[in-house]
């Protein structure tokens, strides 16, 4: 069984698309870091400024609230959960709250990077079961591996609806993409994808693979950085329908564009 294209898909208007990629170049930076945060609000009051960050997985928890201070570096673990994203996320908010109103911080949400923030709260239990599947499997693993951040995108932000879910675990060996479907009572891990960027059909070396968005029926929008030596700030794009055999198969060309020429020293 293959999934097919998702109906609507940007690719329909992808010459629009690459043009906003250009336009934004600089800030599409930041979508492609590995330091991916599920949330981040940039605190500051005359001579302080203090970045307060959900981080999903935590260090040492499957979730933690951090106050991270720009003077000194120092990062301090405000709450923390091992088995509930949400309670992190309920906790972030309120300390916001808590800096604006009690403190007079003026805060300002960074943009959104990973997609987690927006899942409804039956993904958001999915992505922790995942979440706590992959941590302990990495645990028990010879040689061992960490769950370094997550992407998640999905179909439906409506809670308890059907539709699909895709979540990317970056691994401390790589990266595992997870495609799971369900009715809106129950799912299934429909797909599982290793190293989304070796999948990718590119003239350039491809430099990271980020899915972007889910249809219904699974099939993925994938976005790139590439590497090149003639170009700044090259991006690209490719839709991939998505099979039972933990298999993707093109359903666009790779598209990307490049910001501006490299200028040889002279």
């Amino acid at each position: 069984m293959t999934l097919d294209r998702p109906k609507g898909s940007i690719f329909n208007c992808s010459e629009n698309i690459l043009r906003l990629l250009r336009v934004f170049g600089l800030s599409m930076l930041f979508v492609f870091s590995p330091k991916l945060l599920a949330l981040e609000f940039q605190c500051e009051i005359t001579g302080d400024t203090r970045y307060l960050r959900l981080e999903i997985p935590g260090k040492e928890r499957l979730c933690e609230v951090t106050a991270n201070y720009k003077s000194t570096g120092e990062r301090r673990v405000m709450w923390y959960a091992d088995k509930d994203t949400l309670f992190c996320s309920a906790k972030i908010y309120a300390l916001k709250d808590k800096y604006e109103k009690e403190w007079k911080f003026k805060c300002e949400q960074w943009p959104d990077l990973d997609g987690i923030d927006q899942l409804s709260p039956s993904n958001r239990q999915i992505l922790d079961t995942q979440l706590k599947l992959l941590i302990t499997k990495g645990n028990n693993s010879n040689p061992r591996f960490s769950v370094n951040r997550v992407k998640a995108v999905a179909s439906n932000l409506f809670d308890k609806q059907p539709g699909a879910l895709a979540l990317q675990f970056f691994l401390s060996s790589g990266d595992v993409t997870q495609v799971i479907t369900g009715d809106g009572k129950s799912w299934e891990m429909f797909s599982s994808i290793d190293n989304m960027a070796s999948h990718i059909l590119s003239d350039l070396p491809v430099n990271s693979a980020l899915i972007s968005a889910i249809s219904d029926s699974g099939s993925l929008e994938v976005e790139t950085t590439l590497a090149s030596e003639i170009a700044h700030n090259c991006y690209g794009q490719q839709v991939f329908g998505t099979n039972a055999n933990d298999e993707l198969e093109p359903r666009t060309q790779h598209r990307y564009i490049c910001d501006k020429p490299v200028v040889a020293a002279k």
